[in-house]
């Protein structure tokens, strides 16, 4: 391998090295702005807010339901008093590229479509 090649592999190195924590620190600023967008609506149990960040089609009850029924029927029966008290708080965990806080009894997970967060699903806590 000629010196002018080594040369050119080590700078894309060291620049993908520079590049990489800018973007995980810009998609960790987006996320943290969606989370305390999302805590204040969960928070505020404005579920028309909730709904407008939430994924859809969103399966409920093994059915897909779209942003009106998400605000009138998933929001009331998940995000109950309990729940949204500790989502206020409930530590994102990292899972794979998206989020998860458990608040039982369930898991509620925070992921990127097409570039921005939303809620994408919930599941039972197997250890609630």
């Amino acid at each position: 391998m000629s010196g002018a090649m080594r040369m050119a592999i080590a700078m894309l190195l060291a620049f993908a090295g520079v590049v990489a924590p800018v973007r995980a620190s810009d998609a960790d600023a987006d996320f943290a702005t969606f989370l305390s967008r999302w805590r204040e609506a969960v928070a505020t149990n404005d579920a028309e807010a909730v709904a407008s960040l939430t994924q859809v089609p969103f399966l409920f009850e093994s059915e897909p339901r779209d942003r009106q029924t998400v605000a009138r029927t998933v929001v009331p029966a998940l995000l109950t008093a309990d729940v949204r008290r500790c989502l206020r708080t409930a530590t994102p965990l990292r899972e794979d590229d998206r989020y998860v806080l458990s608040c039982a009894p369930y898991l509620f997970y925070l992921g990127r479509v097409d570039g921005q967060w939303r809620w994408v699903e919930f599941a039972a806590d197997g250890e609630a």
